[in-house]
């Protein structure tokens, strides 16, 4: 028979003790200095704002950078952005000022980047806040991860750090990505075909649900997850016996630190872009063993394989108004108690106020670290 797995292997497959390595390797922050800033808009960059104030209140990155694992003092990389986060850190948790904060680094690293991500975001009406994460994610792991020299040269990388796959070992994979799992059966001779892909966050479909404000039931996120994760899809897949009937279902194979969800708000049409202003309700707690490859495993609420897939609402990143002409504001969770960023506003937020917002990303953090 198959090997039983252990219940740490649903969390981020990574090298032994990887996790305990970071762990270990960090501080807490200071409960004195509790990091609540707001972040001042430079001309349009509140897409960029909400990011930061999501990754500022990340406990992972908080911990990993509070530890000095990336010192900007020490460091020779031009327009490094992993020295922006350290700054940006200590600016942070280091300092008594509570006044706006003025992401003057980041932006010049953003707008220095070889990958010339200003362009494309930054250059049109339609900036995006889950695109600039994606960037955000890139560039750090590639700073982090050792792939560039000092002088901002760019290096091979080497096949254990590796973006795609997630098996890199830097603080982003260890923070952001886990795994899935595709599995396509041959609908006449039942054959199996796995494929496991790494991703950074999941990207949950809505443009099929109703709108808010509109009579009908509201979706939820769980229900999302089922349609993505635990329904079969019908699939055409040339099979050894000749036929092309099969069946995929997808689900996860392990989960990460930090999980990431996109709803695809914004979508492309015929006649352009438009924006879903769609219902779709989320929990403070996120139960993700149901949507797991070990879901049919039978585990009580406080089991350990349970706890291991249990998640806090950390973060919500939320698009106001219309596509065009439309603002970011983001809330997050400093211990028990909600808050609002409208870039330099900072304001106390009830849960009702969060769990009733229009999200666009959501951030969850794993029990055990939240």
């Amino acid at each position: 028979g198959a090997r039983k797995r252990k219940h740490e292997d649903i969390f981020t497959e990574l090298p032994k003790e990887s996790l305990s390595t970071v762990l270990a390797n960090t501080v807490e922050a200071s409960c004195r200095v509790s990091g609540i800033r707001g972040i001042y808009n430079m001309g349009s960059t509140c897409y960029i704002n909400v990011i930061l104030q999501c990754i500022v209140n990340n406990p992972l990155l908080r911990n990993w950078y509070l530890g000095c694992n990336h010192q900007s003092s020490e460091c020779s990389v031009k327009a490094c952005m992993s020295c922006s986060m350290d700054i940006m850190f200590q600016e942070f948790y280091s300092q008594e000022s509570t006044g706006g904060f003025c992401a003057a680094q980041v932006l010049a690293c953003f707008w220095l980047s070889k990958r010339k991500a200003y362009e494309e975001l930054a250059s049109n009406n339609e900036q995006d806040a889950h695109e600039f994460l994606t960037f955000l994610a890139e560039e750090l792991h590639e700073i982090n991860s050792g792939s560039r020299q000092p002088g901002g040269s760019l290096l091979t990388p080497k096949k254990p750090k590796n973006s795609r796959d997630g098996s890199c070992t830097c603080i982003i994979h260890q923070t952001f990505y886990g795994k899935s799992q595709s599995v396509i059966t041959c609908q006449k001779c039942h054959r199996n075909k796995t494929s496991v892909q790494a991703f950074m966050d999941l990207s949950l479909a809505i443009d099929d649900l109703p709108k808010y404000g509109t009579k009908g039931p509201a979706s939820t996120l769980q229900r999302r997850l089922e349609e993505e994760f635990k329904k079969p899809e019908v699939c055409e897949y040339n099979c050894e016996c000749g036929s092309t009937k099969a069946r995929k279902v997808t689900s996860i194979k392990s989960l990460p630190n930090v999980l990431c969800i996109q709803f695809k708000r914004f979508k492309q049409t015929n006649n352009g872009a438009l924006k879903l202003s769609t219902n779709v309700s989320f929990p403070l707690k996120l139960e993700m063993l149901p949507y797991t490859n070990r879901s049919q495993e039978k585990a009580t609420r406080n089991s350990p394989l349970a706890l291991g897939c249990t998640y806090e609402l950390q973060s919500v990143v939320v698009h106001v108004g219309e596509l065009k002409k439309g603002h970011y504001v983001s809330y997050s969770r400093v211990g028990n108690q909600w808050f609002k960023f409208n870039d330099h506003k900072v304001t106390l937020a009830m849960k009702s106020e969060v769990l009733s917002a229009e999200a666009y990303m959501l951030f969850y953090v794993i029990h055990s670290l939240a």
